[in-house]
């Protein structure tokens, strides 16, 4: 399970031998991929039609909010009914307009369950207590993850998240801890990596937010690539075992 901006993407010729290699670990041994992305639908479509992606067999889209399966053009029902508690997408909107160092991104960027802002770092350790207790006075159980170093905030259902939407296709799909790698470089990427227990590569161009949490929290099945992108991805698959460069 991967990251795609500044994880998977972001340097062509080590994708390309990603790519390759799972390519053949689909063929020969049924290998499962699957990507998770920030991206709304549209702009995942945008993605592809600039990079050459492999066709996963799961997409985890808009932070984790939504699942699609090859096949089908709607999200997983059983998840959306799921992760649908407790929320209000337009009450958020509104009582969110009452921050000013929250501004909403493009429509592209918004989706059922998921509102995203452009922030600042300075401003969020104010604004993110006192925006979700006004939420909960009104019923409204959300969390709030930033991103690019405070540059984004994503407004999330209680139960979604990119770790919540992984373990849930891990179970659907059968398969172990052992079993799965999940790959990443920033905030909204922090979810797996506190919450998984499967073997974790955090690509050498890591965000800030990634790099600070790694180096104050115990040791774990969690490996600092130093290479960038997909070529970090390789170097992490070959550490756990799983490649042989």
């Amino acid at each position: 399970m991967t990251d795609l901006d500044h994880t998977l993407v972001g340097d062509d010729v080590a994708l390309n031998n990603l790519n390759q290699w799972l390519h053949e670990q689909r063929q020969n041994y049924g290998t499962v991929i699957a990507y998770t992305t920030g991206r709304s639908l549209p702009l995942y479509q945008q993605l592809i039609a600039q990079k050459e992606l492999l066709e996963p067999d799961v997409l985890m889209l808009a932070v984790g909010t939504e699942i699609y399966y090859p096949g089908s053009s709607n999200p997983d029902d059983e998840w959306q009914t799921k992760i649908s508690q407790a929320w209000n997408r337009e009450i958020i909107v509104e009582v969110a307009k009452r921050f000013p160092c929250l501004v909403l991104q493009p429509p592209t960027e918004q989706t059922d369950f998921k509102v995203t802002y452009y922030t600042c770092l300075d401003g969020l350790s104010v604004t993110v207590p006192h925006l979700k207790a006004i939420l909960q006075n009104q019923g409204i159980a959300v969390q709030m993850v930033d991103s690019y170093d405070g540059g984004f905030l994503d407004i999330l259902p209680a139960f979604a998240n990119k770790a919540s939407a992984a373990i849930f296709v891990q179970q659907r799909l059968g398969f172990t801890d052992e079993q799965t790698v999940i790959c990443g470089d920033s905030g909204n990427d922090l979810s797996m990596f506190q919450n998984m227990h499967c073997p974790a590569i955090i690509v050498g161009n890591a965000r800030l937010e990634i790099l600070n949490w790694h180096e104050n929290s115990p040791p774990g099945k969690r490996y600092l690539a130093k290479g960038n992108f997909a070529a970090g991805i390789l170097e992490g698959l070959e550490y756990f075992g799983f490649y042989r460069g």
